[in-house]
Parts: C-alpha cells; sequence; structure tokens
C-alpha cells in the first residue's frame, strides 16, 4: 500500500495556533498531549527526556522519508533516535524566528547547529539566511482556517508578546487614536494574560487593518502578515523588506518609516485590493512543503 505522504512535521501543541486547523497533512505533536490533566503536564515536563512521554510519531521513523522539526519541536534526542531507526531519512529543522541575537525567548538555536544528526536547518528571514549560509522559505499559513468577516467595528488590530516592542507600539497606538482610527491592542506581558488565538482571530475579523510590528532585526514574515493576505486585511507593518513579496500592493500595505504617516487612516478606510488566488495559496502549507524539495 502506498504512503500517503513521505513526511513528518513535528509540532509543539502549546504553540499550535494555526497548525491544527490545516488539513491533509501529516502534522504529529512531538509529545503526548493531555491539556485537561494538570499531574500528566506536570510529570510530562519533569521527564521530557523519557520516549514514554514522545508522541505516536515514535512507531513510525522507518516509514518515512523527511521529518520537519517546528523550532520549538527540535530536540538533539529526537535527532538522534530518527537517525538511528531510519538513517536515510533527512532531518529538517526550520526557524520562522529571527536568529540573533540569542535570547531566552527563543529555542537553543546554538544546539541545532551543533547537532550533527539535524540534516538541515532552514530559516524564512533573508537576513539569517545570508548571515547564518541557511537555506531560505517563506513563512507559511494554511488556506483552511477562516473566519467571520460579516461585521466590522474597530479599525487596526494588534496582539503579541513584549519582545521589546512594547514601548513602540504603544507610541504606534497613541498616534493611531489620535488619528480618530479605533484600536484593539494587546501586548501580553504576562503568560495569564495570553489570548488564545481563536480568540484573537474574532477580533481580526471585526477589524479594518492588522498592526505588524518587528523583534530586533527581523524581516522574515511574521504570522500578522500572513493573517492579512489570507483573511484579506490591510497590512500597516515596520517590516521594509514586504515590498519584496509577490503580494505586495501599497493599497493594502502600509510600511511604517517609509509611508506618510499622515495618510494612514486614508488607507485604512480605503477598500482592500483583492490579491490572486495563486499568489496567497503559494503560502499555504502544502505549498511551502514543497519548497524543501531538492
Amino acid at each position: 500500500m502506498k504512503k500517503k505522504f513521505n513526511y513528518i512535521y513535528l509540532k509543539d501543541n502549546t504553540k499550535a495556533y494555526f497548525l491544527k486547523r490545516i488539513k491533509n497533512a501529516n502534522l504529529h505533536d512531538y509529545y503526548l498531549v493531555n491539556e485537561k490533566n494538570k499531574l500528566f503536564r506536570w510529570v510530562r515536563k519533569k521527564a521530557t527526556k523519557s520516549m514514554f512521554f514522545w508522541g505516536s510519531w515514535k512507531k513510525h521513523v522507518k516509514d518515512y522519508d523527511m521529518f520537519i522539526l517546528g523550532e520549538n519541536s527540535f530536540n538533539p534526542q529526537f535527532t538522534r533516535y530518527i537517525k538511528e531507526q531510519n538513517p536515510k531519512a533527512r532531518i529538517i529543522m526550520f526557524i520562522w524566528n529571527a536568529i540573533v541575537p540569542w535570547n531566552s525567548d527563543q529555542p537553543n538555536y546554538q544546539a541545532a547547529f551543533k547537532d550533527n544528526n539535524l540534516d538541515e536547518i532552514w530559516t524564512f528571514d533573508r537576513n539569517d539566511s545570508k548571515t547564518f549560509n541557511l537555506p531560505f522559505n517563506t513563512q507559511f499559513y494554511t488556506k483552511d482556517f477562516k473566519i467571520d468577516t460579516s461585521i466590522i467595528d474597530n479599525d487596526i488590530v494588534f496582539i503579541g508578546r513584549d519582545k521589546g516592542r512594547l514601548e513602540k507600539i504603544k507610541d504606534l497606538e497613541s498616534k493611531f487614536q489620535k488619528m480618530g482610527l479605533k484600536t484593539d491592542i494587546n501586548v501580553v506581558l504576562k503568560e495569564k494574560n495570553y489570548v488564545p488565538y481563536e480568540k484573537y482571530l474574532e477580533t481580526v475579523g471585526r477589524s479594518k487593518a492588522i498592526l505588524s510590528v518587528m523583534a530586533g532585526h527581523q524581516v522574515g514574515l511574521d504570522l500578522r502578515t500572513m493573517e492579512s493576505i489570507f483573511f484579506e486585511k490591510k497590512l500597516i507593518t515596520t517590516n521594509a523588506d514586504v515590498v519584496n513579496y509577490d503580494f505586495y500592493d501599497p493599497q493594502n500595505i502600509f510600511i511604517l518609516g517609509k509611508d506618510n504617516l499622515d495618510s494612514l487612516a486614508d488607507f485604512v478606510n480605503s477598500p482592500y485590493k483583492k490579491i490572486a488566488k495563486k499568489i496567497v495559496n503559494g503560502y499555504d502549507f502544502h505549498n511551502w512543503l514543497k519548497r524543501f524539495d531538492k
């Protein structure tokens, strides 16, 4: 019987975001998940080195040619186990955060660079691709995720962790409000204030534009950018590199620091220019996956 997939994508269920909405994809939780059982979660956290807590993927290592590890899924024990069971397997780590500067919010990229069982490390950031001589692939999303956009009662939405952006975001919020624009800005400072992704998308559905503020030197496309093109929302961004992508259109994307801020209100209130479906679908998970083919 022919295999339906020749790859496995190992994901972190606690950071799954939109991944669980992707259809017809071979996505596996790298650890067993029992979110409702606090004792199970505590034991799993304390015993992550035990294979007992690994997901069901561990039973099928010999069946697949390629393993893609989301950056939060990297574990030298995983790569060693995969190579022991399937020496010809191609193991890829995909990074969708800027690599430098190293900080406590990121996985241990340095360990990944030293892992001889990890065949390739890919990045979504063009600058990091050049700096570290890594292959590049874009950020991705899914066309399988739909949201309600029937009611629009907000102008600009943002949600995200601080990552050194708090002062910048609050300054922008003040400027937006002085222009008469209605905002829903949520900078998450504590884990207890975390807003579930589905709840955030409800606000996206009711908003005209999404705010995207890059952390540090990042130029890779963030999820806010992906949401804007898949849900047909205006994008207000600090990422000037967005002009180098095929979906860029100044009618849909406002670049802070480049475009005239005085025209922002007109930009937000102008119609969204529909992007060709072929371009948008190029960032869908399944087409993103094809770009790993050599």
